[in-house]
């Protein structure tokens, strides 16, 4: 980190965006195990091998489960990389962005909304971060 006030600052407040996708990532992933109990508890008294290929409410289980992780690998990755670099990078909120916003147009009761909410968070605050380094002169 470096002795400037300013991008210590950013980035005290840019740990909160990893912290919500984290949050994000339990919270589907809680989800995940709550609604689809009853296809886990199917898979693995079937012995897990090649037990979801020919069932879509297991398949859709497993594709939300993976979606979970993956969210968590984004969290650690925006983690990682204020950690090395002091800022919040500007793809994190696209990421976010690209699918929560057809998520929420074609499901509105769903998780959709929540990725747009970080992802457009996590815009505010990269394009924040670049102002406090790169101020404009006049």
């Amino acid at each position: 980190m470096t002795g400037d006030p300013a991008v210590r600052h950013s980035t005290s407040s840019n740990r909160w965006i990893p912290r919500l996708i984290f949050a994000a990532s339990a919270l589907h992933l809680s989800l995940g195990v709550v609604t689809s109990f009853a296809h886990w508890t199917d898979v693995v008294s079937e012995g897990v091998w090649n037990t979801v290929a020919d069932d879509d409410a297991r398949r859709a289980a497993l594709w939300f489960m993976l979606t979970g992780i993956a969210l968590a690998g984004l969290g650690l990755l925006t983690r990682r990389h204020l950690i090395v670099t002091g800022r919040l990078p500007t793809e994190i909120g696209w990421i976010l962005l690209v699918p929560g916003i057809p998520l929420a147009l074609l499901n509105p009761a769903s998780g959709g909304w929540l990725l747009i909410g970080i992802g457009v968070l996590a815009l505010v605050m990269s394009r924040r971060n670049a102002a406090q380094e790169h101020p404009v002169q006049p």
